[in-house]
């Protein structure tokens, strides 16, 4: 018997960045979704089946998609014992698929996380056998007596995307990437740069965008191994995708370019393209070396700061006010976004971080610059010579 908590359209949070939630909902209405507010790093929506299914293949801000099973108040084991056997937890533990329990507590009578975690397994049993056997992820929130039950449809997080299977020293995250590239206002029509490619997360979560492609590309989903899953709905779900997505090609995509002054780097982002199936032009080249670009396009960029500068110092004015530098000479028409710690106006006076983020456990900031476009001059009309018309009357006469 189904739980009487459980609908058929549950409540589901998309888990996201802290500071990126406005991105990730816009992610979810363009999907169709109807989303509620968001707090820090949640992004409730209504869900079903579909959506869920949805939400995890086109989500690029988000790090996982939670549905709710259960929510009911308990003031001691008895009552939690009782309320959670009413749940059918089994219609998501697949064979061989071992229950854990990620469990936090606040203010409430059942405080004793790890208490709570092992009345959980004994009602569900399935014991892990071994390192190797695959989970399922329960999350269980106890906030003032009343306890929230989930499961995590996503398994492995969202943000470990298929591709990105080579990194290197102090790679920004995906997820992160996307939301700067979101938030700057990109006509995926036009190039895109990265001149601090990494490992080549930006160019490429670009060229997924551009290409209407999944930010991941068949990678399994802990619903997929749900007794419970609907093969029909994710059939029609990746076939809806594959009718969206544009065919790649440098006759339909955008010129999009990964330089770093790393040999090394630039061969892990070729790699991690050719994985991606994005067409990328990578270069061993110096900020100062960055090609040209006349008309609109975009910089992304996260420049080197922390323990990735060569001095260790939080911010490198002299590599930021390179970078400003042959931005403006080189792409005028470019619009520039960068992920920094600060300083950011260091690097270009019309720069505004908008956006409050981490990276690597450092506060950062998405900061973006639009040009303003530089007026058409009006031509001035050709006054006609005296006598012209006379002339060309003569001949013609």
């Amino acid at each position: 018997m189904a739980s009487r908590a459980q609908r058929p359209n549950a409540d589901a949070v998309a888990v996201c960045p802290v500071g990126i939630e406005a991105l990730c909902s816009q992610e979810l209405v363009a999907l169709g979704y109807k989303v509620g507010s968001p707090t820090a790093g949640i992004v409730p929506f209504r869900s079903s089946t579909r959506a869920v299914y949805e939400a995890n293949l086109w989500l690029r801000t988000a790090t996982r998609v939670l549905v709710r099973v259960a929510r009911f108040r308990a003031t001691d084991f008895a009552h939690l014992e009782r309320r959670v056997s009413e749940v059918e937890l089994g219609q998501y533990l697949g064979d061989g698929v071992a229950p854990r329990f990620r469990v936090t507590a606040r203010k409430s009578a059942l405080f004793h996380t790890d208490a709570v975690t092992e009345r959980l397994h004994s009602i569900v049993g399935k014991p892990k056998v071994d390192d190797d056997q695959p989970e399922q992820v329960f999350v269980v929130r106890v906030d003032h007596d009343t306890v929230t039950l989930s499961v995590d449809t996503s398994g492995e997080p969202l943000h470990k995307r298929s591709w990105r299977t080579e990194t290197v020293a102090a790679s920004l995250r995906p997820t992160l990437a996307a939301a700067a590239i979101l938030s700057s206002g990109w006509d995926p029509t036009t190039p895109m740069i990265d001149p601090f490619a990494g490992s080549g997360t930006f160019v490429i979560e670009a060229g997924l965008i551009a290409a209407a492609l999944p930010p991941s590309i068949d990678r399994d989903y802990a619903f997929h191994r749900w007794p419970s899953f609907e093969r029909g709905t994710w059939a029609s779900v990746t076939g809806a995708a594959a009718t969206r997505t544009k065919k790649l090609g440098v006759e339909t995509m955008p010129l999009l370019e990964a330089s770093d002054r790393d040999a090394e780097a630039i061969e892990t982002v070729m790699a991690n393209a050719e994985r991606a199936g994005v067409p990328v032009r990578a270069d061993v080249r110096p900020v100062g070396q960055m090609t040209g670009s006349p008309g609109p396009g975009l910089v992304a960029t996260n420049p080197p700061y922390g323990k990735r500068s060569s001095t260790g110092n939080r911010g490198t004015s002299p590599v930021y006010k390179r970078l400003g530098e042959v931005v403006r000479d080189r792409r005028p028409e470019s619009s520039l976004t960068v992920v920094v710690p600060g300083d950011e106006r260091s690097i270009d006076q019309r720069l505004r971080g908008g956006i409050k983020a981490t990276n690597g456990g450092i506060a950062v900031r998405i900061a973006t610059m639009t040009p303003t476009p530089t007026p058409t001059p009006t031509p001035t009309p050709t006054k006609e010579q005296p006598g012209a018309g006379d002339a060309q009357h003569s001949q013609n006469g």
